[in-house]
């Protein structure tokens, strides 16, 4: 199988310590793979996908490297303002699109599996491994709502090995988005940073707290940002927007374990599989409301800066 595959090349000097993007193409999970044929090396590679490649300019490399996973949205302005920021902090950048090469939109989002999102960070680190320009071990990922949930998921060890195998690397950091908060698993031990804000529609504050606190207690290194006030999509410039029939997941207070598939209420009561169903359909909801704050944006921007300049000992 052919994973690395340069499918176009375009010509994009946005400052002057970055380079030309290339065009990227792997194979990737099927749409609707569930998390089990992942975790027994089942996944079926069928669904090719690209991402857009910048290097920073300077210096000969090998540079680190961040693979960045879009949001329901896909590729906005915002997405590419993350990448920038990173070449030219001297970190080159693969910018995953999860959805064109599917023939998917923010409103056919549903069709492409959480599961499956996963496995195309995975196959992105991948793909970075092998090219000679990227330092192997210093790899981070980033995602964005739906986006971190891959960001967060590929730190969990299962989905590493049954994508990646034994000796398949791993991610060196780990920076999660307003992503969600109710599955939680050993991890491979990179360092985890959440942002998440405390008007948040589609997740649970306490939720989160209680998942970064257990994280903790297995030896991750996990920690959680909160903005009192934000909203989801916190750092993008989009106005507020108020979505009446999307589902949101504020009341929903359970945890699963991905190792064990053993789930538990905040208040420690355990639930059968029957009990896990009712209770999964009873706590959703619907409307949310998204929409950028400038103040958290920047705040936001500086604390992710500081972390990947810690991790990959950039220069400050």
């Amino acid at each position: 199988m052919n994973l690395i595959a340069l499918i176009a090349t375009a010509v994009l000097v946005v400052s002057p310590s970055i380079s030309s993007a290339e065009r990227v193409g792997f194979d990737s999970a099927a749409r609707s793979s569930r998390a089990d044929q992942i975790f027994q090396g089942k996944a079926e590679y069928t669904d090719r996908i690209s991402g857009e490649l910048q290097l920073p300019s300077r210096g000969p490399g090998p540079f680190p490297a961040m693979v960045i996973m879009h949001s329901s949205r896909g590729i906005v302005a915002t997405i590419h303002d993350w990448a920038r920021m990173f070449n030219e902090m001297g970190v080159a950048t693969l910018m995953i699109d999860s959805f064109t090469p599917r023939g998917l939109t923010e409103s056919t989002a549903d069709q492409l599996s959480f599961p499956a999102g996963v496995v195309d960070s995975l196959r992105a680190l991948k793909v970075l491994r092998q090219d000679p320009r990227i330092d192997p071990g210093n790899i981070g990922v980033i995602g964005f709502s739906r986006g971190a949930v891959s960001a967060m998921n590929s730190s969990f060890e299962r989905y590493r090995s049954g994508v990646l195998g034994a000796d398949g690397g791993k991610f060196a950091l780990h920076i999660v988005f307003y992503g969600g908060c109710a599955q939680y698993a050993k991890t491979t031990g990179s360092p985890i940073l959440s942002f998440l804000g405390t008007e948040d529609d589609f997740n649970n504050v306490d939720l989160c707290r209680k998942d970064t606190e257990i994280l903790n207690q297995q030896g991750s290194k996990a920690e959680l940002v909160v903005y009192e006030g934000a909203l989801h999509g916190f750092d993008t410039d989009f106005p507020r927007q108020t979505m009446p029939r999307i589902q949101n997941f504020n009341n929903c207070r359970m945890l699963q374990n991905l190792d064990t598939f053993d789930a538990v209420l905040l208040d420690g009561r355990s639930l059968t599989a029957e009990e896990r169903a009712r209770y999964a359909k009873s706590c959703t909801g619907y409307g949310a409301v998204r929409g950028g704050d400038p103040k958290y944006a920047a705040a936001a921007r500086e604390r992710v800066s500081l972390f990947v300049a810690e991790h990959f000992k950039l220069p400050r």
